[in-house]
């Protein structure tokens, strides 16, 4: 084995040894329902999906399941289409570890590369991310099911029954049935990729959102125009240069680009902890304001460009029109304010859309979850309005709940969470907070959902710990007896070192 090998493996062994030291009570308490293959399924196997898994486990919830779409080794989207050299997050903010030190990235990253190297970054690299969470899912022995799909979920039979989700995996169906259902498939997870009309009439070999999988090494020699100066709008401008554009321009509707990160403020433990506490009022104005602040790009994005003598920045460059032109090989010609730019190929970095409509997961219940529009009137026409409105820990709630009283076994930990949860979501910027809120609320539902069973095993409980009330027979100390002596010559130590003046 390499040192890095060696120091991987003597922290997964510090990992089970503090697992087993912090453990919980080790009863896993929930009954089992019958006809319930699964108290808990989560749809994606991202680091939202993961950790949520072991903060159900942390809290002793059995029978967890996590369904991911993406083959194993992915990552979520960290091997994909995430094509920025480091994550965004400051590396010393609490992640997806909860209450196990030994389980965060710092501790993996310092037993793979050291201490020094740990000190030398400032932001964690996105490939080793992707290793990390490798190894996470693998030390945690965690329940996941990869290349499979979620088909639909189908809403109960009986007001109390559970949920019936049907998987797609290698073209085969199954059909599984889970109390509770969390989503957490991602930055799609609340609707789905935003892309102008203008482009999405285009022909699609012409275009790609920043989301799909882009052969850039196809785009060597090529003219690339990059809709969006977002942070991914420079990241895969940087790919296309990496990859031997002959040419790229990213196309800025701004006159300059933003230089300061609003959410570097969210980031603290207040906010991140607490945020689901305020009013509607005070969630709806923080959010306007927030929502309306541009994000900037990252600094290694802007470098990563910049090293290029063929890359152009276009600011002030709204899209007005696109259109295909010649026959033998079609090219696009972008219309902005500052006039034409002839393209070979399009990367619209243009975000996601929030629509819960777009997500086929949902399509059987959609109609009875209720959005901010519905619970929040001024919120109606404003990108708030479309944001599911969650209960306090991510629970869906219901427009009408005598039409739909299981809605809050179903949860979202995904994008749309924003508008109800701030950053405590599927962000790193404060997961750890949205972590506990989710695992802490399916833990108490279920609880109470079991009272009556509860009652029912205390009143019949046998515990029994004294066998004998008679005299001891003298055969030997008694146990208790040489417990108390030595307690009393512990007291009496003590007391004498106390006497003398030292240190208590």
């Amino acid at each position: 084995m390499t040192s890095a090998e060696n120091g991987v493996a003597a922290l997964t062994a510090r990992v089970h040894r503090d697992l087993e030291l912090s453990a919980p009570p080790p009863r896993w308490w929930v009954p089992h329902t019958e006809g319930t293959d699964y108290e808990v399924l989560v749809v994606g196997g991202g680091h939202a999906g993961l950790a949520a898994a072991f903060a159900l486990t942390r809290q002793r919830i059995p029978r967890v399941l996590v369904v991911d779409r993406n083959p194993r080794g992915t990552a979520g989207p960290w091997r994909s289409y995430a094509r920025m050299h480091t994550l965004r997050s400051p590396k010393w903010m609490p992640g997806i570890e909860l209450d196990v030190p030994s389980l965060s990235v710092r501790a993996w990253f310092e037993a793979r590369y050291g201490a020094d190297a740990w000190e030398s970054i400032t932001y964690v690299p996105r490939l080793d991310w992707a290793d990390y969470l490798d190894w996470y899912r693998e030390v945690l022995e965690l329940p996941v099911r990869c290349d499979t799909d979620v088909v639909a979920v189908h809403e109960p039979t009986e007001p109390d029954g559970p949920f019936r989700i049907v998987l797609e995996h290698g073209g085969e169906h199954d059909t599984v049935t889970a109390r509770r259902v969390v989503f957490a498939p991602g930055l799609d997870g609340a609707g789905g990729p935003s892309v102008p009309p203008a482009v999405a009439s285009l022909p699609r070999s012409l275009w790609a959102h920043s989301a799909d999988d882009i052969d850039f090494a196809a785009l060597e020699g090529k003219s690339v125009g990059v809709l969006g100066a977002g942070a991914s709008g420079w990241d895969n401008a940087a790919c296309a240069l990496e990859a031997g554009a002959d040419h790229v321009t990213l196309f800025a509707r701004r006159d300059e680009i933003p230089t300061h990160n609003p959410l570097r403020w969210m980031e603290f433990v207040g906010f991140q902890h607490h945020y689901a506490d305020w009013s509607d009022h005070q969630k709806f104005e923080f959010s306007c304001y927030s929502g309306g602040l541009p994000q900037p790009p990252t600094q290694y994005g802007v470098w990563r460009c910049r090293d290029f003598d063929n890359f152009t920045l276009a600011l002030g460059s709204s899209l007005e029109s696109i259109a295909v032109t010649g026959d033998d090989k079609p090219r696009l010609t972008v219309t902005t304010p500052d006039g034409e730019h002839e393209v070979d190929f399009l990367v619209a970095a243009t975000g996601y859309v929030t629509d819960l409509r777009l997500r086929p997961e949902l399509a059987a219940f959609i109609d009875h979850i209720a959005l901010w529009e519905d619970r929040y009137a001024p919120s109606r026409g404003t990108s708030i309005g479309p944001c599911p409105y969650l209960g306090g820990g991510f629970e869906f709630t219901a427009k009408d709940p005598d039409a739909a009283p299981w809605i809050s076994r179903l949860f979202h930990l995904s994008v749309g969470a924003r508008a109800s949860m701030g950053v405590a979501g599927h962000q790193l910027s404060g997961i750890g907070a949205g972590l506990a809120r989710l695992a802490s609320t399916i833990a108490r539902d279920a609880f109470l959902e079991h009272t009556d069973e509860f009652v029912a095993q205390f009143r019949t409980v046998e515990s029994v710990e004294v066998h004998d009330l008679g005299r001891h027979d003298g055969a030997g100390p008694r146990p208790s007896s040489a417990r108390y002596a030595e307690a009393d010559e512990q007291q009496t130590l003590v007391r004498a070192l106390r006497s003398e003046g030292a240190p208590q």
